[in-house]
């Protein structure tokens, strides 16, 4: 885990953002086969790991005691998106507030590679306090979801080789990509299969975190049972090992 001290940020549209937490956690993982530059490229140009309609902040590179302490330079992005929530007693009015994801770059002189944290905090409105305040979304599972997307893009990892779709069907949520080769396709599993669980837990897509609520262990190989149901609601398990992703042949070996 990286500890940081979150201050107050000039974004680039002029909108000072105060954080009022003193100190922030942030899961983080270390990256070996990719530059810096490589990592944030991937991280601005891939969708998946923010919110939609978000805009983006870059926060340049900083010294040594700056954003992670250790760290011979760091960079940080910020992704913004809004949201609308309903507030008051009986929710009679509707208020615009902010949901913020960090990701952080740092580099070492003592270590090879980068490290990837990252964390997301929103702006909560408090009935009690009749305000707002910014607090921690994000959860050790969604950021670990999260951080293995990257390592295994530049890294490998051992992987399901399917991609589910983020909108739920009548009785589970479709597959809408198998890989070639992969633990999905030599286990059955088809385009359009309806995912109900994985190893017992009920699949939900939480769009706070922009995560589902399940991942898988991408530094060892495991089983998984997928259960898939039909459209008449009949379900089946199907049980698959996960299988390493080569991030240079772009295969499953």
């Amino acid at each position: 885990m990286v500890i940081s001290r979150l201050k107050k940020w000039a974004l680039c549209t002029g909108l000072l953002i105060l954080f009022s937490l003193s100190t922030a956690i942030a899961a983080s993982i270390q990256i070996n086969n990719a530059t810096p530059m490589e990592i944030k490229s991937y991280i601005l140009i891939n969708k998946e790991l923010r919110h939609p309609n978000s805009t983006v902040t870059l926060i340049p590179q900083q010294g040594v005691n700056a954003l992670q302490i250790g760290s011979d330079s760091s960079e940080m992005i910020v992704f913004n998106s809004a949201k609308k929530l309903r507030v008051g007693l009986f929710g009679e009015a509707s208020v615009k507030t902010n949901r913020y994801t960090y990701f952080t770059i740092s580099t070492s002189l003592k270590h090879l590679g980068s490290e990837v944290s990252y964390s997301e905090n929103a702006e909560l409105y408090s009935l009690q306090k009749g305000g707002f305040g910014v607090e921690r979304t994000s959860t050790d599972e969604s950021e670990r979801i999260i951080l293995n997307k990257i390592k295994l893009h530049f890294d490998g990892g051992y992987t399901n080789g399917y991609t589910l779709s983020r909108t739920k069907g009548k009785k589970g949520y479709p597959i809408e990509k198998i890989d070639p080769n992969s633990p999905a396709e030599k286990a059955g599993l088809k385009v359009g299969d309806l995912i109900v669980k994985v190893n017992g837990q009920k699949i939900k897509f939480i769009k706070d975190t922009n995560t589902f609520n399940i991942s898988n262990n991408i530094e060892a190989k495991e089983k998984e049972i997928v259960t898939i149901a039909s459209n008449s609601g009949v379900e089946k398990d199907i049980t698959l090992e996960t299988g390493y992703w080569n991030p240079k042949t772009e295969m499953f070996e």
